[in-house]
């Protein structure tokens, strides 16, 4: 009762103000990150130059650092399903606490997903790798004046987490699929909404989150592509209310929508939508071992490379909050 009241006093303020009110708001957060004095400059130069090793060389790269060509990738995965960090040498299952029994996980080595009818309660798991291969010339390292090594490191870790992403996508769908066609699941039997009018409307999430409804489920996360989350920036006064607008004409990035926190990935395929609950009504991320990185330097052939690899798993749990929308 205390967080009802306290989420409908929240919004009656919302409501209240005006554009002016959010534009002095965001004006007030930032003029209080205020800059570093002289004395704090001073000091903290004085703290890069005594670092011999990369100091300067890191100083360099800020001053003379490559355009960027795109924004970093943000991973969903462990937004949406809950990570488990995993003990070596210990056997993983997972409990199925469902009189149907059915689980979702994906196969060990061919990267396929495999759907696991199961009669007991519990599911076995088996990890499988992710990895990557970064290799750069070792005399670019000397004609380049970036800092090439942590550039490609980073994109590295970039590639992996779209891997991460690719693979609980394909799983959802199958999970969904399977779980709708079932023939004992008579309650909303397709959880799909098809979107006519070329853009998604707020009716269509309503209408998605009301088939999980059915089985006592609370769709809360939206995974979506960044081409279909600009439809959010296109609904109307009617549709959101005025301190949705002014929110977005202040500047602001939507990441939340009534009900719904919002996820974008450009690993979501155009023209779909997915709905999931909360992570500890959906699945788990088993992790044997998280980002490892071991050197594999090719002397003979003038390379400097590393081998970036981790051993995961993912498994639905719990089909019954996934819902989709497919713009026609």
């Amino acid at each position: 009762m205390t967080q009802t009241l306290a989420a409908t006093s929240s919004l009656r303020g919302r409501v209240a103000r005006k554009s002016d009110d959010y534009a002095a708001a965001i004006l007030a957060r930032r003029e209080k990150a205020a800059p570093l004095s002289h004395e704090a400059k001073v000091k903290k130069m004085a703290l890069i130059l005594s670092d011999e090793t990369s100091g300067i060389r890191r100083l360099g790269v800020g001053m003379v650092g490559p355009i960027q060509l795109k924004l970093r990738y943000q991973g969903i995965t462990r937004n949406v399903l809950v990570e488990d960090p995993v003990t070596p040498g210990t056997p993983v299952e997972y409990d199925v606490w469902d009189d149907l029994g059915q689980a979702y996980i994906m196969s060990g080595t061919e990267g396929e997903v495999r759907v696991t009818p199961f009669e007991g309660k519990r599911v076995p798991v088996r990890f499988f790798r992710i990895a990557s291969r970064p290799a750069i010339r070792k005399e670019d390292l000397f004609y380049l004046r970036i800092n090439a090594v942590e550039q490609a490191q980073d994109e590295t870790k970039q590639a992996i987490l779209k891997q991460e992403d690719t693979r609980l996508l394909v799983l959802l769908q199958a999970a969904l699929t399977d779980y709708a066609t079932r023939p004992d699941h008579t309650v909303t039997p397709n959880h799909n909404i098809t979107e006519a009018s070329g853009y998604l409307t707020p009716g269509s999430l309503y209408s998605a989150v009301a088939m999980t409804d059915m089985h006592e489920l609370q769709s809360a996360r939206i995974l979506i592509n960044p081409f279909d989350f600009r439809d959010l920036y296109r609904w109307d006064i009617n549709q959101t209310g005025w301190a949705f607008k002014d929110r977005v004409v202040a500047g602001e990035t939507i990441t939340s929508f009534g009900e719904f926190q919002i996820q974008r990935s450009i690993i979501v395929p155009q023209g779909k939508v997915f709905l999931t609950p909360e992570p500890n009504f959906l699945g788990v991320f088993p992790v044997l071992y998280s980002l490892d990185v071991e050197e594999n330097h090719m002397v003979e052939a003038f390379w400097k490379g590393w081998v970036f690899d981790e051993m995961v798993n993912m498994s639905i749990l719990n089909p019954r909050g996934i819902a989709t929308i497919t713009k026609a």
